[in-house]
């Protein structure tokens, strides 16, 4: 049996593909939803993890601070999250979802489940493998992003090594 073939393209573009595939698939299943899919991401997140500081938000959602800021701060005013003092650092503040906020979440999470099935009928992988295989591209992109200095000269070296073998 022949291998199969890859299609070609860089990693970085197929990942960017990918996140505009997805948005597709989740704003079609949302059309009806009170959220749209980074909303509903970002508040799905804030339920799973709350009561959580933004620092550790934008960490998890490797969402630059600023970005997440205003991205709060729209939906504090829609009510959909609350913040409040953080006890441990006065200088922080703890989010949480707002029972408007949970009610949207839960009402929106059938269209996320539902195009999780979708994709899993085309696949030739299961879900669990699919996954094991995301964990490690996000571990090597947030190694990458935190010290892409040291990802070029690991490149670098690594093609040197190539050339020399030839």
């Amino acid at each position: 049996m022949a291998e199969p073939k890859t299609r070609g393209r860089n990693i970085l573009f197929r990942l960017y593909i990918l996140g505009q595939l997805a948005n597709e698939l989740l704003d079609q299943a949302m059309a009806r939803s009170k959220l749209n899919p980074n909303d509903f991401a970002l508040q799905s997140a804030i339920g799973a993890f709350q009561p959580v500081t933004p620092s550790r938000l934008s960490a998890l959602l490797a969402i630059p601070p600023t970005t997440l800021s205003s991205q709060l701060a729209r939906l504090e005013r829609r009510r959909q999250i609350r913040r409040r003092e953080n006890p441990e650092d006065r200088r922080s503040t703890l989010v949480e979802l707002t029972k408007l906020g949970q009610r949207n979440v839960t009402a929106a999470a059938p269209a996320l489940r539902g195009s999780i099935a979708l994709v899993s009928e085309h696949l030739d992988y299961s879900l669990e493998e699919v996954d094991l295989a995301l964990d490690r591209l996000e571990d090597a992109l947030r190694a990458a992003v935190s010290r892409p200095e040291e990802a070029v000269r690991s490149r670098t070296r690594r093609r040197a090594r190539a050339a020399r073998r030839r």
